[in-house]
């Protein structure tokens, strides 16, 4: 959003540009959300179907490649992000993820699907750049009041990308149950390709005719470079840590819920439960933000690791539903917290973001792995594992690892 120079005032017309871009970029991060986690909590009914392939490790081990292949994708694309505009990277993304999309449809075997599928991880890491552009808008629409406006203004952008998540989640959990319940999950599979070539067309249209990033206001003076490693460290293992348990507990938890009787309808419910307690939870947010300021971390990972020790305890439905709206009332308040933390020390701009991501892709990393150990033992020991993790996790964001002023940002830019 602009402002004119000879009143100070930000007119309609030069802020209908940055609204439109606010959309495309939430929908480009919506569509990267649905497209990654559509048919997680379904791959081990989808293998069998379509494979005849019922091992977990099965699922596990293309859970790791996926992850294996974003883990080496994702900083490949912030470089690139260096060279070139977002628009021409997410375009490409896009393009190549609606390839890739069609083709994973017609995979013969489930070695092909899985190719395809790292295919896919690499091209749609590309739409990940659009979550701190979103951010970077909201900056933009700050007034330059220092440290407190800033996290304010990217407070809102955080809350606005947490409810678009929890939406992707309802959607793709549904959109994942949909495609399994096709007579042919095929179709289903490749339709993603439309969707891709629909949201490539408006990138194009919308961020392709957007103007050259301006520097926004200088930031307070530069933290030394230890205290800002350490800050950086920090919000790398809490969101590591975060990460992690929050992955580990959702490739068998449809398995775990069908134990207990409630038939696939009833795991999907239960499956996006907590999403439904987090959107609940979110108008609340800059409250207890207010309120708590950083100890709203630890006592929203304390709330969803309380929520996770109660699901692997349960052994009613009525139990497990009580664990879950727990959990997504920490998970709710945990995300906004997370999130804000690791932008207060990597900003929008530069490679810090994508330096932090990649080693919370850690995290994503190792999740299937341990879970599909842990499901071969008993379905319920992933969930205890996230509570575990979550606990460490409160330890970890207890106590701050130093002070640092919020990083600046671009009101539209290149480099992420």
């Amino acid at each position: 959003m602009t402002t004119d120079v000879t009143t100070g005032e930000v007119t309609a017309e030069a802020g209908r540009p940055a609204r439109h871009a606010k959309v495309v970029l939430i929908s480009v991060i919506g569509l990267h959300l649905v497209a990654e986690t559509a048919l997680t909590p379904f791959l081990p009914q989808l293998f069998e179907r379509l494979y005849g392939i019922t091992d977990p490790g099965a699922t596990g081990g293309y859970l790791w490649i996926c992850r294996i292949v974003g883990l080496a994708a994702l900083p490949l694309w912030g470089l690139a992000a260096r060279r070139w505009p977002l628009h021409r990277l997410v375009l490409a993304g896009l393009c190549g993820s609606a390839v890739f999309d069609l083709l994973l449809g017609l995979a013969p075997s489930h070695a092909a699907y899985t190719a395809l599928s790292g295919a896919v991880v690499a091209t749609n890491s590309a739409l990940l750049l659009a979550y701190p552009a979103f951010v970077a808008e909201h900056d933009g629409d700050g007034r330059p009041g220092g440290e407190r406006d800033g996290e304010r203004a990217r407070l809102a952008g955080i809350c606005s990308i947490v409810v678009v998540f929890h939406l992707s989640t309802v959607v793709a959990t549904a959109v994942g149950a949909g495609v399994l319940a096709l007579p042919e999950p095929r179709v289903g599979i490749s339709a993603f390709a439309v969707l891709d070539v629909a949201l490539a067309v408006l990138t194009f249209r919308v961020l392709g005719r957007r103007a050259a990033p301006r520097p926004a206001p200088a930031a307070v003076e530069a933290p030394r470079r230890g205290v800002r490693f350490a800050v950086l460290a920090q919000a790398a293992l809490i969101g590591v840590a975060f990460d992690f348990s929050v992955n580990v507990a959702r490739p068998f938890f449809t398995g775990f819920a069908d134990g207990l009787g409630v038939g696939p309808a009833g795991s999907a419910v239960l499956f996006f439960l907590p999403s439904v307690a987090a959107l609940a939870v979110l108008p609340v947010v800059r409250r207890c933000h207010g309120l708590l300021g950083d100890r709203l971390l630890p006592a929203a990972l304390a709330a969803g690791a309380a929520g996770l020790a109660w699901q692997a305890l349960s052994s009613s439905v009525a139990g497990l539903a009580g664990g879950r709206l727990l959990f997504g009332v920490g998970l709710g308040l945990a995300q906004v917290a997370v999130e804000l933390w690791a932008f207060r020390a990597t900003g929008t701009a530069g490679p810090a973001f994508t330096a932090v991501e990649t080693v919370r892709s850690a995290g994503l990393l190792a999740a299937p792995l341990v879970a599909a150990t842990a499901a071969s033992h008993d379905l319920a020991l992933p969930i205890a594992v996230a509570a575990a993790v979550q606990v460490f996790a409160v330890a970890l964001s207890a106590r701050r690892a130093g002070a640092v002023p919020v990083q600046p940002a671009l009101t539209y830019s290149k480099e992420i």
